[in-house]
């Protein structure tokens, strides 16, 4: 599908994608903005419009390869008001090529967000959800493991590419390159998970400024937090959770059966760091330092 939107399309489109990197707030900062009074978000925060038809995150109804009015189900409420900025947050973007051939054309001028996080505890964190929160990693295979298997590809994670892929998906700046040839800098904002952590009123202000939000909004918001990863209590629970949730139409009532099963067989506690993972974390740490370079020299972020 080549057609580029029509003019009706435009108005009703994201112009502020969130676009990476996974486990690094971005569902966090997609809801805060989208609270703001000025602003609305897609119906679900990631709606994979734009990855790549190979990957397990392709939906064929739902797709850009199926026209722009596939994805027009996403946007009720921007079809309907009158926003300054509508926002879609899909952090595998930064990997997707359809997403790098197409969102940069588009002929509004979206802006794109990339949060980014140290390395290790980016792939530590995404290592921990797709291992408690889903299935795709086996809850028998520790992070040593984890690490080994995405190193080696001896392991295709129930076909998940993001696991498959966490090592070079952890070197930002090559990605973030090639998305700044195509949007320039003015249309593309670089920021720190640190950020969010040391100052998440500071950082999310900086961002509503740069998209055409009154920042001073959030003087005065609670800032929810959401998608942290969580400890299931029973694991064959959380199987059948996570095999019949997505058959479930998404509303009120889907999220009241959501609170109760998080309160049932959750738990935020999450076990304290092993010494084995702290060797590999360290390791990792130094694997990431000539990567983390360039990522400072291009984009001037530094890590803590």
């Amino acid at each position: 599908m080549d057609d580029p939107p029509s003019p009706e399309q435009i108005k009703w489109m994201p112009n502020l994608f969130i676009a990476g990197v996974p486990k690094a707030g971005t569902s966090s900062v997609h809801q805060w903005i989208a609270d703001h009074p000025d602003a609305t978000g897609s119906r679900e925060k990631e709606t994979y419009f734009f990855v790549d038809a190979d990957t397990h995150m392709y939906r064929p109804k739902a797709h850009i390869s199926q026209g722009y009015e596939s994805w027009r189900d996403q946007f009720e409420e921007s079809r309907h008001g009158n926003f300054n900025v509508i926002v879609e947050s899909t952090p595998s973007y930064i990997y997707s090529k359809t997403a790098h051939s197409n969102i940069p054309k588009l002929s509004h001028d979206p802006k794109c967000l990339f949060i980014v996080r140290e390395p290790s505890e980016q792939i530590y964190s995404l290592y921990n959800y797709f291992r408690n929160n889903w299935s795709w990693i086996p809850v028998s295979m520790d992070f040593s493991e984890f690490v080994d298997a995405a190193r080696s590809k001896t392991c295709r994670f129930n076909g998940n590419e993001l696991a498959q892929n966490a090592l070079e998906n952890a070197e930002y700046a090559r990605h973030l390159l090639k998305w700044r040839q195509q949007l320039g800098e003015n249309r593309m904002m670089v920021r720190n998970f640190d950020d969010i952590r040391l100052d998440q009123k500071g950082f999310i202000k900086d961002v509503a400024s740069w998209i055409g939000l009154d920042p001073e909004f959030y003087e005065t918001y609670d800032f929810p937090r959401e998608n942290e990863t969580y400890v299931p209590t029973n694991h064959l629970l959380q199987r059948l959770n996570v095999a019949v949730r997505h058959l479930l139409p998404r509303g009120a009532a889907y999220n009241r059966l959501r609170a109760l099963y998080h309160a049932v067989n959750t738990s935020k506690n999450i076990p304290m760091q092993s010494e084995r993972d702290a060797i590999v974390l360290a390791r990792l740490r130094g694997e990431f330092e000539e990567a983390n370079a360039e990522l400072a020299a291009e984009f001037g972020i530094h890590f803590q």
